[in-house]
C-alpha cells in the first residue's frame, strides 16, 4: 500500500513538473505560433489587403450627416467625397481591395430592376439618391487600382420590426410586399426564409443583376445566413414540412442544405456568366468546436457556422464552391475560448490543396474598444502586429480584410495602425493569383523613357495588349539586380497603376532624381498574372516611345536617321523596331539614305503606279540595284537579310564607294554560313569584312526577315563607312 502511495505521489509530481515546464515554455500567448512570427518581418510580394465598407445603418457610408443634407447637389457631392476619402485611406495603408456593402437589407446601392433603393442613401426606402453609388465607387476604386468586391446580405430584409419599418417596406419592388409569404421574423429583424426554393432563386437573381451590369471583381457574402436568437427564433417549421420532401429528418440539416444550394447554384451562375468574377464568403470565425465534431477547431466558441448559422462553410471549401473564404477571426491570441492562432491554423488546414484562398477577417474595430485586455493600449499594438504578421508569413493564408472602414481613421486605433504600417504593411503588395480562375500574363510592356519634370520623374511605356488591366511599377537603384519572381522585389514596388486609354502609358514618381534610379514596369491582367518586366532608364530615344533599353544597340542609329529624314515612325511616337520590313519599304529607305536618282522607264508588273514606293523601286531598277530581267519584285513580301546585303552592296557601288572584295572564307566564322545562297555570298563576305554586317549570336541568319531596327543600324553603318 505504501509503495502504491509513493508511486502515485511520484506520478503527480511528474505531472506538476511537466505542466510547470509547459507554462514556462509558453510565456506569452504568441509563443506557440513563433514559426509564423519571425523577429524580422520578411517582404511579402503577394497578399490581399482589404477593408469592408459597411452601409447598413450608415455605419461607414454614407454618414448620417451627409444623408441629412437637404440640397441634393451638396448631398451627392459630400457622399462622393466621403467614399473617395475611404479609398484614399485604403491606398495610403497599402491596401489593394475593398469590400463594399451593396445590398444590406434586400435593397440596392445601385440602379436595380429587382429591389428598391436603400433607405441609408436618403433616409427614405426606395428614394432615388440622384446618382449610382455602385457605379461611382467601382470607377473610383479601379482608378486607384483597388480590386472591388460587391458585398450582399442574402437573407436580411431589415434590422427592425417596428411599425415604422413595416410601413416603409410596403413599397414597389420590396420583397416584404411582393413576396410576403417568404418573410419571417428572426433575431428581432425581418428576413427572407431560405427554405422557399423561389426565395433562393430571387437571391441569385439579385446578385446576378449586379454581376451582369457592373464591372465588379468579386461577389461577397458575410456571416448572416440563418440568423436567430434565443428570444427570437426563425419559425420555419411549416416551410420545412412543405419543402423538405422527406429528404431530411433533422430541420438543422435541411437548413444547412438550403444555404448549400444557394451557394452552389450562385457559384455556378457566376462562373458561367463571368468566369473572372470571384465569389467569396466571410463567415464567423469558428466552423465547429472539436467538442462538437472531431474535425472541429480547438475552441469552445458559443457561436459557430455549422450549429448557429446553419452554414457548413467547411463543406463549401472542400467542394470548391467558392474562390475564397474569409473567416472573421475577431479574437486575440490569448482568447481562452477561441485563440486567433488556433482558429487561423485550423482554417489554413481546411484550404490546403484546395482551389480556395484563405483571407482572415480582422477585428480592427476592437482596438481600444473591447473588454479583451489584449486589444487595449500597448497590448493592442502588439496584437495587431502579430495577427498581421501571422497572416503574411503563413503560406496558406493569402490575405487580410479589416473590419471596418471608419475604424481606419479612429484616433484610438492610430498607434496600432501606424505600427503595422511601419513593420508589416510597409510596402505595396500584389493580390495573389487564383490559377483556377483562368487568365494569363499580358505581353511585356515596351519601355519608353524617363525624364525629369518639375515635380519628379516621368516614365513612359507602351502597351497594346487588350488583356492588360494594370501595371506594377518597381523602382531600383542604378546597377541593382531586379527579379520580379522573388518576394523581395515587393520592397521596390512603389505603385500599381490602372491602364489608361491609348497605347502610351505614364507614371509620375515624385520621390527621386534622374540618374540615380531606374524603373521596371510589368503588366498584369485583372486576375493578377504578371508579365516580364520592361526596364526603363534615362538613355532612351529622343523621338520614339518604343525604343527603350532593349534597343540600346539601335537607338543612336534610329534617332540619327530620323533626324536626317531617312526613316519615320507612325506619327504617334512609335517606331515598331521589331517589325519585319517589306521589300518595297527597304528599297525606299535605301534610295533615301544614299540620295540616288535616275531616269526611269518601266517598273515591275506588281508595283502599282499609285503606290508610295513606285518611284523608288523604279529608280533602283534603272540603276541596277534590282534585277532588270524580272517582271515581278514582290514589294509586299518581307526582305531577307541576304537580299538586303545584295541590294546594299550594289547601292554603295553606285555612289562610287566600292567595298573591298573579300574571300568567302570570312563567312566561316558563322555557324550557319552554309545557308547563305550562292548569289548572296560575295556581298555578304564584303559587308562582313567592312564591319557593316555583324552576326547575331554566332549566326548570320541569311534567311531571316530583317527587322526595322536591324535595317536602320546597317544603313547607319554603311553611311558612316562612306563618310569615313
Amino acid at each position: 500500500m505504501k509503495k502504491k502511495y509513493i508511486t502515485s505521489f511520484m506520478m503527480l509530481m511528474t505531472c506538476l513538473i511537466f505542466l510547470t515546464l509547459q507554462a514556462q515554455a509558453f510565456v506569452t500567448p504568441y509563443d506557440p505560433y513563433s514559426g509564423f512570427l519571425p523577429r524580422k518581418m520578411p517582404v511579402v510580394k503577394r497578399h490581399l489587403r482589404g477593408v469592408w465598407i459597411t452601409t447598413v445603418q450608415n455605419l461607414d457610408w454614407p454618414s448620417v450627416q451627409a444623408v441629412s443634407i437637404k440640397n441634393d447637389k451638396e448631398r451627392i457631392k459630400t457622399c462622393k467625397e466621403e467614399l473617395i476619402a475611404f479609398l484614399d485611406r485604403a491606398v495610403s495603408m497599402n491596401m489593394n481591395a475593398v469590400f463594399f456593402q451593396v445590398s444590406p437589407e434586400a435593397d440596392a446601392f445601385y440602379r436595380s430592376e429587382l429591389v428598391p433603393w436603400s433607405r441609408y442613401l436618403t433616409g427614405t426606402f426606395g428614394k432615388d439618391p440622384g446618382f449610382d453609388p455602385l457605379e461611382f465607387i467601382i470607377e473610383q476604386a479601379h482608378q486607384r487600382n483597388l480590386e472591388f468586391h460587391a458585398w450582399f446580405n442574402p437573407y436580411r430584409v431589415s434590422v427592425s420590426t417596428s411599425s415604422q419599418t413595416r410601413d416603409s417596406l410596403s413599397i414597389k419592388k420590396s420583397v416584404f410586399r411582393e413576396h410576403s409569404a417568404w418573410i419571417k421574423t428572426a433575431s428581432n429583424r425581418y428576413v427572407v426564409d431560405p427554405g422557399f426554393p423561389d426565395a433562393r432563386k430571387w437571391i441569385i437573381k439579385r446578385v446576378m443583376e449586379v454581376v451582369r451590369k457592373y464591372d465588379i471583381d468579386g461577389v461577397h457574402f458575410d456571416d448572416y445566413f440563418y440568423y436567430e436568437s434565443t428570444s427570437s427564433k426563425l419559425n420555419d417549421r411549416r416551410t420545412f414540412e412543405t419543402y423538405n420532401k422527406g429528404q431530411f429528418t433533422d430541420i438543422g440539416d435541411w437548413r444547412r442544405n438550403n444555404t448549400y444550394l444557394l451557394v452552389k447554384e450562385l457559384s455556378e451562375e457566376i462562373r458561367a456568366e463571368k468566369s473572372w468574377v470571384k465569389f467569396g464568403i466571410s463567415p464567423s470565425g469558428v466552423w465547429r468546436n472539436k467538442s462538437e465534431h472531431p474535425e472541429g477547431s480547438n475552441s469552445e466558441n458559443s457561436y459557430t457556422n455549422y450549429d448557429s448559422s446553419f452554414a457548413d462553410t467547411k463543406k463549401w471549401v472542400e467542394e470548391e464552391l467558392i474562390d475564397y473564404i474569409a473567416p472573421q477571426i475577431y479574437y486575440s491570441f490569448a482568447n481562452p475560448r477561441a485563440s486567433y492562432g488556433e482558429v487561423a491554423n485550423w482554417w489554413a488546414e481546411v484550404v490546403q490543396d484546395k482551389d480556395v484562398h484563405l483571407y482572415i477577417g480582422q477585428a480592427l474595430y476592437k482596438i481600444n474598444d473591447d473588454s479583451d485586455t489584449w486589444f487595449k493600449g500597448a497590448n493592442a499594438v502588439r496584437e495587431l502586429e502579430n495577427q498581421l504578421k501571422m497572416n503574411s508569413c503563413h503560406d496558406l493564408i493569402s490575405g487580410t480584410i479589416m473590419f471596418r472602414a471608419r475604424n481606419m481613421n479612429d484616433d484610438r486605433k492610430q498607434q496600432a495602425i501606424g505600427n503595422a504600417l511601419d513593420y508589416i504593411w510597409n510596402s505595396k503588395a500584389l493580390i495573389p493569383v487564383m490559377p483556377w480562375k483562368g487568365g494569363h500574363a499580358p505581353q511585356k510592356p515596351v519601355p519608353g523613357w524617363m525624364e525629369p519634370v518639375s515635380d519628379g520623374i516621368r516614365i513612359t511605356w507602351s502597351d497594346s495588349d487588350a488583356n492588360t488591366a494594370y501595371y506594377a511599377i518597381y523602382r531600383f537603384e542604378e546597377g541593382e539586380k531586379v527579379n520580379t519572381n522573388i518576394h523581395e522585389i515587393a520592397s521596390n514596388l512603389i505603385a500599381t497603376v490602372r491602364k489608361g486609354t491609348g497605347e502610351v502609358q505614364e507614371y509620375l514618381d515624385p520621390q527621386e532624381q534622374p540618374g540615380k534610379v531606374g524603373y521596371l514596369v510589368t503588366a498584369l491582367d485583372r486576375l493578377h498574372h504578371e508579365s516580364e518586366g520592361a526596364v526603363i532608364k534615362s538613355s532612351l530615344s529622343a523621338f520614339f516611345h518604343d525604343i527603350g533599353p532593349d534597343y540600346e544597340w539601335a537607338k543612336a542609329s534610329i534617332d540619327g536617321l530620323y533626324e536626317k529624314k531617312i526613316v519615320y515612325g507612325d506619327g504617334n511616337g512609335f517606331f515598331y523596331p521589331a517589325e519585319n520590313t517589306k521589300r518595297g519599304d527597304f528599297v525606299l529607305m535605301l534610295i533615301r539614305a544614299f540620295g540616288l536618282k535616275a531616269e526611269t522607264v518601266e517598273n515591275y508588273m506588281d508595283v502599282p503606279a499609285d503606290s508610295y514606293y513606285h518611284k523608288d523601286i523604279a529608280v533602283a531598277k534603272a540603276l541596277g540595284i534590282l534585277q532588270e530581267n524580272k517582271n515581278y519584285f514582290y514589294p509586299d513580301s518581307y526582305i531577307t537579310r541576304e537580299d538586303l546585303m545584295v541590294m546594299l552592296l550594289r547601292a554603295m557601288a553606285i555612289t562610287g564607294h566600292e567595298v573591298e572584295l573579300a574571300g568567302e572564307e570570312i563567312l566561316n566564322q558563322y555557324e550557319d554560313s552554309a545557308a547563305i545562297s550562292n548569289y548572296a555570298r560575295p556581298a555578304a563576305a564584303c559587308l562582313v569584312k567592312s564591319g557593316i554586317i555583324n552576326g547575331i549570336n554566332g549566326s548570320i541568319a541569311p534567311k531571316n526577315f530583317a527587322t526595322r531596327a536591324e535595317i536602320i543600324v546597317i544603313l547607319h553603318r554603311a553611311l558612316n563607312w562612306i563618310n569615313n
